[in-house]
């Protein structure tokens, strides 16, 4: 994918994302070249919610590549970095350096074959 197309790209099946996962899924490269990473979870209502995988306090992914994006308690998405902790249902930030921020959502549907992530080219300045 190039900055400037728009596209969709597979996550998982439905059945697949259980209430508390969290999947990464990789949507393209930015205007620099730099990896954009979704991360997708259903919140305790069975809602699924879909985030750029970048925390708002410096722009790094929340899990450094490691995949650890809750807290021990499963409740909330933690910047393993930073330890900046965003709610899951709004991605807003309640405790760390970023607080009062929240984390960019983007648009995720389901369709009979699984959940798809829409990526639309990405702005100039991202943080």
């Amino acid at each position: 994918m190039t900055p400037d197309e728009e596209t969709e790209v597979w996550v998982c099946t439905d059945e697949e994302l259980k209430i508390g996962d969290v999947r990464t899924a990789h949507l393209g490269h930015d205007r620099q070249g730099l990896p954009i990473m979704a991360l997708v979870t259903r919140d305790r209502s069975g809602v699924v919610r879909a985030y750029r995988n970048l925390c708002r306090h410096l722009p790094v992914p929340l899990d450094g590549g490691t995949g650890e994006l809750l807290t021990e308690d499963g409740a909330h998405l933690v910047c393993g970095t930073h330890g900046a902790i965003y709610r899951i249902h709004d991605g807003y930030c309640i405790e760390g350096p970023c607080e009062g921020l929240a984390l960019h959502p983007l648009q995720c549907h389901r369709t009979p074959d699984g959940l798809y992530i829409r990526v639309t080219p990405p702005p100039q300045n991202l943080k």
